[in-house]
């Protein structure tokens, strides 16, 4: 599965008006609803990079979560990442770098993007894990991108960015096991949520969705179908959990938050005064164990044999629980 098909190469010719020349497969969309292939068209230099969405309700999840509400929830993701490139994705500059579309289509639930291929653009490398000075990288282009949309609310995006977030995630929160964290589920993200500065989260911040340049100075983003409202800290969180390695976490997670919110402070716009800054800073990083714990809840149901649940996550999540109790 998850090759690139007849009917996908003739919708791009379609709505570019170009012949296609030749694709390549990046990869097929998760669970073979579609394939991202960077193709090339005639007459044009650069390549671009297509993400085709062609939804199957029948496919079976590899975890065994298949539902008409994660089908649903999947294509409303589609639907809600062509409005981000569409409408927010102009707002981004160099700071918080984001591939341009250049070509947009949808039919019932399938859709076609045809994006800027940020290789061509210099960001040709990608990583599994990041040190500490390449995790600044990123923790600098969140800094950026929550700043520029702080205190925006949009209707079209997600009411909580993320993909784990606790109001579409019933079924895992059923499945956890009888406990602290699970009675506290809602309590935990009503404290993230509630938080009087939100911005528009990046909602999926792994470091497998972001491109680097040679040197690891910059990066640009992609993978945007769980933006939505929330506290930026649930992005950083989720972020410095996929790209450190438990030891880095460990000894240095003071000094990335540092570095973010240094970041963010001289980002946030000059309409807010020194003390709002100060008080955001403030409320959001309080907020960090809370992410940990809200995220560990997600896989706690979702897969509770998970790599990501280690002594870390258990203790930061402890520690909210023990706030709550306080």
């Amino acid at each position: 599965m998850g090759l690139i098909t007849p009917e996908q190469i003739t919708w791009v010719e379609r709505i570019t008006g170009r012949p296609v020349e030749n694709t390549s497969l990046i990869q097929s969309l998760w669970n073979d609803y579609g394939a991202c292939f960077r193709a090339k068209l005639v007459n044009i230099d650069a390549p671009v990079v297509v993400k085709c969405v062609t939804p199957n309700p029948e496919a079976k999840h590899p975890r065994g979560w298949q539902s008409n509400h994660g089908h649903n929830r999947k294509v409303r993701s589609f639907q809600i990442e062509q409005y981000f490139y569409g409408n927010l994705q102009p707002l981004t500059h160099l700071n918080c770098q984001v591939p341009r579309s250049l070509y947009a289509d949808t039919d019932g639930d399938a859709s076609l993007l045809v994006l800027e291929d940020l290789d061509h653009l210099g960001f040709t490398a990608r990583r599994n894990t990041l040190s500490l000075s390449e995790a600044c990288v990123v923790l600098k282009w969140l800094a950026n991108f929550h700043a520029l949309f702080i205190n925006t609310r949009d209707t079209s995006v997600w009411p909580q960015g993320g993909y784990w977030h606790l109001a579409t995630r019933q079924a895992e929160l059923q499945a956890m096991e009888d406990g602290p964290l699970k009675k506290n589920a809602k309590v935990i993200s009503d404290r993230l949520h509630n938080t009087p500065y939100s911005t528009i989260l990046h909602g999926d911040a792994k470091v497998a969705n972001f491109c680097f340049n040679q040197c690891m100075t910059q990066c640009a983003a992609v993978d945007f179908q769980y933006v939505g409202q929330g506290p930026g800290i649930i992005d950083v969180a989720y972020f410095l959990g996929s790209a450190l390695s438990e030891k880095d976490l460990d000894e240095s997670t003071d000094f990335c938050l540092d570095r973010y919110f240094e970041w963010l402070g001289q980002a946030l716009p000059e309409t807010m005064s020194q003390g709002e800054k100060e008080t955001l800073i403030s409320q959001w990083r309080a907020l960090y164990v809370f992410a940990c714990a809200d995220f560990h809840r997600f896989l706690a149901g979702w897969s509770p044999e998970h790599w990501k649940i280690n002594s870390l996550i258990a203790q930061q999540t402890q520690q909210a629980l023990n706030q709550l109790n306080k």
